[in-house]
């Protein structure tokens, strides 16, 4: 019968009931117990048989009924037919429905030790049967499986080459909290000798937060083919305008936006809601100098115009480091419930001021972990890096 049901299942699709229909062919009323438990016994995983009187099926009979009435002298003896120990079905469905259709309107519905089975049509023909715990597990195993999916798409878009200069150089560091979050970060050249680095902080997450990023993906990515070389003012209008054009009202996304025009020896900090921006220089013994910036902007998508008059304008010197974080770093928890905090998020970045580029992602990973042990990320986490020759 596994040979039959694969076979039934090339006409359906996964997303539909007949893909998980058992083949099962229903049971006469007055048959014996023991030759329905004989029958139960050649489908894997099935603990109930469809029970049917004159060509009807009236319910469906439990594995465990049918070895009570084996086990029962008694009841063998004065066993009546089988469709009085038989519990009857929800209801009759169409294989070709969809699972999370009938999901949906069922599951508020079904009692506590009520299976909820299901017999199958297709084409106005008995088909088999289902029960509601199989159509949940289902269910959610394609959920997995289009999150993970969902992973992969949103990892490719953010897994880019990195600027190749030998006058700066550009570290991000990303750990969704989930299979998917709300966090977007690229680097992109927008002109000759300038270059723009951002990191993306969607007021979302999951699923809500991942289809927001795709939006930046697709926006870099015309860019990217465009040849775009706007200035700094109106690149970020238009990541404002597209924000509040693609989401709903009530979603906005912060932002940290370095303008890195190396003709000019400058960088811009647009900070629209994001964390402080630190900019880190040496000073004589070796102790890195910290200057913070604090947010000059809202985030984007809130309101139709920017106001650029506090723009901030960091001179470019040998041995600048200018670095961001989303909060989620900052708010990440310990088992205990204590917030990692800014403080220790400042000193954390001081100690990685003479770190290799190339050894910061872990030495970031290591904090990460040590710090919330047991415990789970509760936000997405992006550091961005930048360091000047």
């Amino acid at each position: 019968m596994a040979g039959a049901d694969r076979d039934i299942r090339r006409h359906f699709s996964p997303l539909q009931i007949g893909w998980l229909a058992q083949a099962v062919e229903p049971l006469n009323a007055d048959s014996d117990a023991a030759w329905a438990l004989d029958l139960l016994a050649e489908h894997e995983g099935l603990d109930a048989l469809p029970i049917e009187r004159d060509g009807t099926i009236v319910g469906m009979v439990a594995k465990s009924v049918l070895l009570d009435i084996v086990d029962s002298r008694w009841k063998q003896l004065w066993q009546r037919d089988l469709d009085a120990y038989s519990v009857s079905i929800r209801r009759i469905v169409e294989a070709t429905d969809y699972i999370d259709r009938i999901v949906a309107k069922d599951l508020s519905t079904v009692q506590h030790e009520d299976q909820g089975w299901y017999v199958v049509h297709y084409r106005r023909s008995y088909l088999g049967i289902v029960n509601l715990r199989i159509l949940l597990e289902h269910l959610n195993k394609l959920r997995d499986q289009d999150l993970r999916r969902a992973g992969e798409i949103q990892r490719h878009l953010l897994h880019r080459e990195l600027p190749v200069d030998p006058r700066f150089s550009i570290s991000f560091f990303n750990r969704m909290a989930y299979e998917i979050g709300g966090d977007f970060y690229r680097a992109i050249r927008i002109g000759t000798d300038r270059w723009l680095v951002a990191c993306f902080d969607v007021a979302g997450k999951n699923i809500s937060g991942a289809l927001a990023t795709s939006a930046f993906g697709a926006f870099f990515a015309s860019m990217k083919l465009f040849a775009y070389d706007g200035g700094a003012k109106t690149t970020t209008s238009l990541l404002n305008a597209m924000v509040r054009d693609v989401n709903p009202d009530e979603v906005f996304v912060s932002a940290c936006l370095f303008y890195i025009d190396l003709e000019k020896g400058n960088v811009e900090i647009h900070n629209c809601g994001f964390s402080p921006v630190y900019a880190f220089c040496s000073k004589q013994g070796g102790i890195p100098e910290c200057e913070p910036t604090t947010p000059n902007m809202p985030p984007l998508g809130i309101l139709d115009e920017l106001d650029y008059s506090d723009t901030h304008i960091v001179p470019i010197k040998s041995g600048l480091r200018l670095v961001a974080y989303s909060d989620g770093l900052s708010d990440m928890t310990d088992p205990f419930g204590e917030r990692y905090g800014d403080e220790r998020t400042l000193d954390f970045l001081r100690g990685c001021h003479d770190c290799a580029p190339a050894t910061l992602n872990d030495r970031v990973a290591k904090e990460i972990d040590r710090w919330i042990g047991e415990s789970h990320l509760a936000d997405d986490i992006t550091l961005v890096d930048i360091r000047f020759s």
